[in-house]
C-alpha cells in the first residue's frame, strides 16, 4: 500500500456529528486509509455523581463515533480497491482499568466492533487493523502513573502493520505484557488491574 504524503489534506471533524461526517465523506472520495483515533476519557468510576453522563459521552465518541465514520467511509474504501481501516483501541479493550471503568467499557465495545466490521468488510478487500497501546504520552494520559510511549512510536508501528497486513497490533511493552498475561491467566490480569483502585 502506497501513501502519498503530499496529498494529505487535514479536515476538521466531530465524529459525533452525522452532518459533518456526511460532508467530509462527500469531499474525501479518494481515501484508502481510514484511521479512527478520536477518543475521550472521563474519570471517577462507575459510582461518581456524573458517571452515567461520562459513560454516555465516552460511548458516543469512542464507539458510535467510530461506527458512524466507518459506515460513511466503507463504500469509499470499496470503490478505491478495499484499502484499510485502523481503529485505535487500548489495553483497556482487553481488561477493565477500574479508575477508567466506563472508558474501558467503551473501548471493549470498540474491540467487538472492530472484529465485526473485519468480518463484514473482508469480501470488499478492506483490511481492518486493531491497535492496542498501553499508556501513550498524550494529554489524555497525563495523569496515568505508568511509563508512556511517544505517539510517533504508535504511528510507525501501526503503519508497518498496515503494510504487512497485520490485524492486531500490540505496539509497546505494556501492551505486549497485558496480552501475554491475558493469554496465560486472564483472571490474574483482572485482579492486577483491580488493585489500581485507591
Amino acid at each position: 500500500m502506497q501513501f502519498a504524503t503530499d496529498r494529505i489534506v487535514p479536515l476538521a471533524l466531530d465524529v459525533t456529528n452525522p452532518e459533518q461526517i456526511a460532508a467530509i465523506a462527500q469531499t474525501a472520495q479518494d481515501v484508502n486509509l481510514l484511521i479512527n483515533n478520536a477518543g475521550v476519557s472521563g474519570t471517577g468510576g462507575f459510582f461518581a455523581p456524573a458517571s452515567l453522563e461520562t459513560a454516555r459521552w465516552e460511548m458516543e465518541t469512542n464507539y458510535f463515533g467510530v461506527l458512524n465514520i466507518i459506515r460513511a467511509f466503507a463504500p469509499i474504501l470499496k470503490q478505491n480497491g478495499g484499502g484499510a481501516i485502523v481503529n485505535l483501541l487500548s489495553i483497556a479493550s482487553m481488561v477493565n482499568v477500574p479508575v477508567f471503568g466506563s472508558y474501558s467499557a467503551s473501548k471493549a465495545a470498540l474491540y467487538s466492533l472492530t472484529q465485526g466490521i473485519r468480518a463484514e468488510l473482508v469480501k470488499q478487500g478492506t483490511l481492518v487493523v486493531g491497535v492496542f497501546p498501553g499508556p501513550v504520552d498524550t494529554a489524555m494520559a497525563e495523569n496515568v502513573p505508568l511509563d508512556k510511549v511517544p505517539p510517533i512510536q504508535i504511528a510507525q508501528t501501526t503503519l508497518e502493520a498496515v503494510e504487512q497486513g497485520v490485524e492486531d497490533v500490540q505496539p509497546d511493552p505494556v501492551s505486549q505484557q497485558v496480552f501475554a498475561g491475558v493469554r496465560q491467566d486472564p483472571k490474574a490480569v483482572e485482579k492486577q488491574f483491580a488493585g489500581m483502585l485507591p
